[in-house]
């Protein structure tokens, strides 16, 4: 389970240094622009769901210049950060809402468009949130999301795993699963893809760094359990010789883009 209340806070410390650290992120929402691009959609609201610093809401006001924007996130800080970056590119254009992604509270049949990510991975129950993201949208309205798959981080998984006998990264749901979810909880038309990304890293301290930056440290509530402090991570770094090659790490994310319809008929 994810600790919600530690993961607030870590996001919260991390706002200010998370758009430094944040390129993944931003190649991942990029590729979801382009499949945004690809369909034909209207909005007059949307809802960005773990908005972040602010970054792919300021996209979207480009984009669609006559829509409302609603930027959700349960930092604080992070919220702050995205107000700053709207006020410098835009003025204030949007509205901000600090809350839990899977305690939404906004009226059935709101949104038409509802987009995350890189942000449900924080889900302890994911098919309830898509339950709600769907009563949230308006008939015919668009869900559309990223999120990491299984695959992310692998080797760190592997290592601290073998290490400490406790896992210490987050589990990833896979694209079937979240498919079936989507199915379950209403949505029509899904479509579901992924792709692999791997970053190299000639310091392994430099993927802490780059981890702990964006605040995507493990959220277990566990975390605390097992080894810790330098002899830990000395351990860490000792299991990465195994996939370590010419003295590069490699660092393996798995990204799953989804989209799907909430009926006509609801």
């Amino acid at each position: 389970m994810i600790d919600k209340e530690y993961k607030r806070k870590v996001f919260d410390r991390h706002a200010t240094t998370y758009d430094q650290h944040s390129s993944l992120q931003n190649k991942i929402s990029d590729n979801l622009f382009k499949k945004l691009d690809l369909i034909e959609v209207r909005p007059n609201l949307i809802l960005d769901l773990g908005c972040g610093t602010g970054r792919n809401g300021i996209i979207m006001k480009e984009k669609y210049q006559n829509m409302r924007l609603i930027n959700y996130d349960f930092s604080v800080n992070m919220l702050q950060e995205a107000k700053k970056n709207e006020h410098k590119i835009l003025g204030n254009k949007s509205e901000f809402v600090c809350g839990d992604i899977e305690e939404l509270s906004f009226s059935e049949n709101t949104f038409d468009i509802i987009w995350s990510t890189s942000c449900l991975q924080w889900c302890n129950n994911l098919s309830d949130t898509f339950r709600k993201i769907q009563a949230s949208l308006k008939p015919g309205g668009l869900f559309i999301f990223s999120t990491f798959g299984p695959n992310t981080l692998f080797e760190l998984k592997n290592i601290t795993k073998k290490i400490s006998n406790y896992q210490k990264t987050n589990d990833f749901i896979d694209t079937l699963s979240i498919e079936g979810m989507l199915v379950n909880e209403g949505f029509i038309n899904t479509v579901i893809d992924s792709e692999e990304f791997c970053l190299t890293y000639k310091d392994i301290n430099k993927l802490f760094l780059d981890l702990k930056n964006i605040g995507a440290t493990s959220g277990f509530e566990n975390k605390k359990i097992g080894l810790s402090g330098k002899s830990y991570l000395k351990l860490i770094i000792d299991g990465y010789k195994e996939y370590s090659f010419n003295g590069i790490f490699p660092a393996t994310y798995e990204a799953v883009y989804g989209y799907a319809w909430n009926s006509d008929d609801k």
